[in-house]
């Protein structure tokens, strides 16, 4: 890891227009959906497999914003 990077123990996140694309699509039960990107899952990938910890702050909680979490392994999030 780069030399300057070795200090960081700790990234906190917002969700909205920062790991996904800012829009929100609606189904047709009125459910909010969102797009993430690969590429910032394997950012936070690698930043925990580096022993980096990594928590997440949104200002809305949702179902398939918990599945992502679940998925990625983040265990700290303050949602809603």
């Amino acid at each position: 890891m780069n030399e300057k990077l070795q200090n960081i123990k700790f990234v906190i996140t917002d969700v909205d227009g920062v790991l996904t694309d800012g829009l929100l699509h609606y189904d047709i039960n009125g459910e909010a959906l969102k797009s993430f990107h690969v590429r910032d899952g394997l950012g936070i990938k690698m930043l925990m497999g580096n022993g980096i910890q990594v928590a997440v702050l949104s200002g809305r909680a949702s179902p398939i914003l918990q599945k992502r979490l679940d998925d990625l392994g983040i265990t700290l999030a303050l949602l809603g």
